[in-house]
């Protein structure tokens, strides 16, 4: 398990010619939060800015300093991704408040917790407002949030299943 944030600043290496693809600012979720689909580089252009992204498949070793990519040509603007325009910024959801399904207020997202593969197990929490399970754990799994809400609008959770589910 790790959090998203401890990618940040780790340098993207093409494992075909050692060039140095740039660094990691982020990664892209997917629609609907289960799975990292991209590496976000940083956006380039000085009139029309676009998201420079790396295919999350293209990883080939994810090194401690380092991570190794297939290949120097992978460097792709989001809107050349098959659905580019619905990915979700990990950074996005951070600080994004949780309620449950009655609007009492919860937590905030503090990061996305991944496993080995990409895959979303859940968020760190952070400003943790109910006690109990939560409070104890600082974690929620994503199974227990059903509604990922968006900037103006909080992620929503039924309390019962956010104290009982564990990450996975």
């Amino acid at each position: 398990m790790a959090a998203t944030k401890e990618f940040k600043g780790k340098l993207l290496i093409s494992n075909t010619d050692g060039k140095n693809l740039g660094e990691i600012k982020d990664v892209f979720l997917s629609r609907d939060a289960t799975q990292i689909v991209g590496v976000f580089l940083g956006k380039t252009g000085i009139l029309n800015r676009k998201a420079q992204l790396i295919d999350w498949k293209k990883v080939a070793l994810f090194g401690t300093d380092a991570w190794l990519i297939a290949g120097s040509d992978t460097v792709k603007n989001q809107d050349e991704f098959d659905g580019g325009e619905a990915f979700i910024n990990a950074d996005d959801l951070r600080g994004r408040e949780i309620q449950t399904d009655g609007g009492s207020k919860i937590a905030t997202v503090a990061d996305v917790i991944v496993d080995n593969t990409g895959k979303i197990l859940g968020f760190a929490l952070d400003k943790v407002y109910a006690e109990g399970p939560l409070s104890q754990s600082n974690q929620i799994a994503r199974a227990a949030i059903f509604d990922l809400g968006n900037n103006d609008k909080p992620m929503i959770t039924v309390l019962e299943q956010a104290e009982t589910l564990k990450l996975q």
